[in-house]
């Protein structure tokens, strides 16, 4: 076999990645992928929002909304000037657990979101999975899932 040869074979079973990621580098990525999400939906970045998910995006946020990517794009439009609902400020994300199989990561996150309604903050916390795809152009987000965290009574 000639050198040109075994560069397309390598390629091939790379898939078109030239460069395999460590397993390290891949969840250091897809964390950072899931911070830049956080970003562009507080900030209403909808191309960065756009870039970051999958065409066949679903997800399930955590008021049990089943949501395609459209509808997410949507969800991180500006409110109207004049619209009373809570709005996002801030997203505090932790406790982040990364898993990374083969071009697929499962991340597990803890997400406390800040709303902001009428002068007053709203804290709610949730738990968040997401699915992450890499190819060629990089980590999609392909599947989401957050559920309300709810606090036990005090007595």
């Amino acid at each position: 076999m000639n050198k040109t040869e075994i560069l397309a074979v390598y390629l091939l079973l790379m898939g078109g990645n030239a460069i395999a990621l460590t397993e390290e580098e891949a969840k250091a990525q897809v964390i950072a992928q899931e911070k830049a999400w956080s970003d562009a939906v507080i900030h209403h970045d909808i191309a960065k929002v756009a870039s970051l998910l999958a065409d066949d995006f679903i997800g399930t946020d955590g008021r049990g909304f089943v949501t395609d990517k459209a509808a997410e794009l949507k969800e991180a439009e500006p409110p109207a000037p004049d619209s009373t609902a809570p709005r996002l400020v801030r997203e505090d994300l932790s406790d982040f657990t990364a898993r990374i199989y083969a071009d697929t990561a499962i991340l597990n996150l803890a997400n406390t979101a800040h709303f902001s309604s009428k002068g007053k903050e709203t804290t709610i916390k949730y738990r968040r999975t997401t699915v992450w795809v890499h190819d060629s152009s990089g980590w999609r987000c392909v599947s989401f899932h957050a559920s309300r965290v709810v606090e036990p009574p005090t007595d």
